[in-house]
């Protein structure tokens, strides 16, 4: 949806649908008011009082032109007004219409959110109505997929300032580091496009041509509600069979891995935590498998062994990324800190606890020493 078919909607009054009270008078388009040039002014008989409403069109919204936009209309707003400067778009996100809340931002989307305020005088409120324009994202979701590999690169050494071409090179490393052939590797493109979507979404800023994480923990707990659906379809694809190995986590894993020696694979979740951060106790062992395609005799064999631990759980991760970061611990191949997070926040229940203390006793720690 472009601008012009964005205000051809407001015009026909889609925002107010439903309002009985609210009816929409008249629209002009760009004019020159005050010395300003909004993108369409309206106005709008509440109650039988009329006010004015000046709009700025967005035919998509970041938190980035979010924070822009309070600015601008901060500038706008005086003492005593009885009109409101609102944002206009297609849609704004529960999360995004409670920033405009707390920041004094008014906004009509075209499915019919509002928040108009004239201190005193006007209040027209209505949240949380669902989006019904599927238009297609200006910017790529960092957390999907590929471009997941960057934000690990960043959350792994949060202190320091990267370059697009520092980025590129540590993905390099780490491929390197774990003999996988370029497996992390991304283009130059992916990974300016993934760095300026969470610049978007005040993840990250710029400084010349650095880029800063300035809040690591925001950046994590936002990966971490994203994930939550990634997990769950991953949930769907697992398979679980017997672990006729050994009762704790290492004795079952170097007995899977000397079993099934050509079998790639990291242990991550709460049996991961548990050789670095112990905290609740272990009733599966969440294993991610990558390159290659598992063979059939594998699930044949432990399925018909009694089982003497806990259950393996085998997953395919939504992306290679997953292994990233990887180490040894007692033998036993773990995934990062920060994937192990991510699977313990996304099981939730205790496991989430295990995902609370692995975050401030190991993972933040991390972070303060680097």
């Amino acid at each position: 949806m472009d601008t012009k078919e964005l205000i051809d909607q407001i015009e026909k009054g889609s925002p107010f649908v439903g309002l009985s009270d609210v009816r929409l008078v008249e629209t002009q388009r760009q004019p020159n008011i005050k010395g300003i040039r909004p993108d369409i002014v309206l106005k709008i008989d509440f109650g039988g009082a009329i006010f004015t409403v000046y709009g700025e069109v967005k035919t998509q919204v970041t938190p980035k032109i979010l924070e822009q936009i309070g600015m601008w209309l901060a500038r706008l707003k005086h003492p005593g007004s009885v009109d409101s400067y609102a944002l206009i778009c297609p849609y704004l996100s529960p999360r995004s219409q409670k920033y405009c809340q707390e920041n004094g931002i008014d906004f009509i989307d075209l499915c019919g959110n509002i928040l108009l305020r004239v201190p005193g005088k006007l209040l027209i409120e209505r949240l949380n109505r669902p989006n019904t324009f599927k238009e297609k994202q200006l910017f790529r979701d960092p957390f999907r997929g590929a471009s997941s590999r960057v934000v690990r690169v960043l959350l792994q050494c949060p202190k320091q300032k990267w370059t697009i071409t520092e980025i590129d090179a540590e993905l390099k490393r780490e491929s390197e580091r774990q003999n996988r052939r370029g497996l992390f590797e991304l283009s130059i493109p992916s990974i300016s496009k993934t760095v300026q979507s969470l610049e978007q979404e005040l993840l990250v800023r710029r400084e010349k041509r650095e880029i800063v994480l300035p809040d690591p923990r925001q950046l994590l707990f936002r990966w971490a509600e994203k994930y939550q659906d990634r997990y769950k379809q991953m949930r769907q694809n697992t398979r679980t069979t017997n672990n006729p190995f050994g009762f704790d986590v290492d004795s079952s894993v170097k007995g899977l891995k000397s079993r099934f020696s050509d079998l790639d694979f990291v242990i991550t979740a709460t049996s991961a935590a548990n050789l670095v951060a112990p905290f609740t106790t272990v009733d599966r062992i969440d294993i991610l498998l990558l390159q290659g395609k598992t063979d059939d005799r594998l699930w044949r064999s432990l399925e018909n062994e009694p089982s003497v631990g806990p259950d393996f759980v085998f997953a395919e991760p939504y992306d290679v990324g997953a292994a990233m970061y990887s180490r040894d611990v007692k033998g036993v191949t773990i995934a990062s800190d920060i994937q192990i997070y991510l699977d313990c926040y996304a099981r939730g229940g205790r496991d989430s606890k295990q995902a609370e203390y692995l975050l401030s006793n190991v993972i933040e720690k991390t972070w303060n020493k680097i």
